[in-house]
């Protein structure tokens, strides 16, 4: 039980300790509820969410009444269970049109996707799971099923890796132990040993090059954006069939390709480096 007195949904992640002063308990248990929604639990019942957040019955039945009617959720009333609704998009669409990085990088994504064919996306790091900001893809089948707003695990992901292979020691345990935790569809690596030591070949190479656990049969290069102090603020990725990939010229050609486009994004936010 969290020291607020309700228990986080997975994937929940705490920063510095909080001062109690100044914390909105209602508040907090409202974004907690909304945040237990997921792809594989789209809909659940009140039972399920006072469940979920380790409250009462009662408690969660206020909860959901007033998400429901300031428009975040809707009960429907055949199966009495609850649904997020479109009202909550919003927010993430306003925060990802907030983001400069977006707009900075979407002339380069777009550059090379016409330049491959394939699709091509930018990723942020976010606690545990890598976050799909922009995507641009050709009006052709099989390149990718990624859109904005997706979230994966980090270390299934191009991108993710490459962002991994940034971090310092200490940083790359706390990830490995929060991944050990909640990424169980995909385990990581057995040991954070395993996981340092992919990470420092991803380092050395400066990129990431391979097939998709998502989606087998399509390849992923990704390689990071940095900005002015030279940290790694995102990641850039090509995603297309491995045949479709070969014929623009396999991992070589890719390199070129895809290195050139995150330079050109880290240039614009400041990057001095090569």
């Amino acid at each position: 039980m969290a020291d607020d007195g309700f228990a986080r949904p997975e994937g929940a992640e705490g920063g510095e300790e909080a001062d109690p002063r100044y914390i909105v308990p209602g508040l907090s248990r409202g974004l907690a509820l909304l945040q237990l929604f997921s792809r594989q639990r789209p809909a659940q019942t009140l039972q399920e969410l006072a469940a979920g957040l380790g409250i009462t019955r009662s408690a969660a039945y206020r909860l959901a009444y007033t998400l429901e009617k300031d428009g975040f959720i809707l009960r429907d009333a055949a199966t009495r269970r609850y649904r997020l609704t479109a009202h909550v998009l919003t927010l993430g669409f306003d925060y990802l049109n907030s983001q400069p990085l977006t707009g900075l990088a979407a002339p380069a994504l777009q550059q090379l996707s016409s330049l491959t064919s394939a699709a091509t996306h930018l990723v942020v790091l976010d606690g545990w799971q890598v976050v799909y900001l922009a995507r641009v893809a050709p009006p052709v089948a099989l390149v990718s099923n990624l859109q904005i707003g997706t979230r994966l695990p980090c270390h299934i992901t191009a991108s993710g890796r490459a962002l991994l292979a940034t971090l310092d020691e200490a940083e790359l345990r706390r990830i490995y132990a929060v991944l050990r935790r909640e990424s169980r569809d995909v385990p990581p690596p057995s040991s954070f040993e395993a996981l340092a030591e992919q990470a420092a070949e991803d380092r050395a190479r400066g990129y990431v090059f391979r097939g998709s656990i998502l989606d087998p049969g399509l390849m992923t290069f990704a390689c990071v954006v940095r900005d002015g102090t030279g940290k790694a603020v995102g990641g850039v990725n090509v995603v297309g069939p491995a045949a479709l990939l070969e014929r623009f010229g396999g991992e070589e050609a890719l390199r070129a390709a895809v290195l050139d486009a995150a330079s050109s994004v880290s240039r614009q936010l400041g990057f001095q480096g090569g």
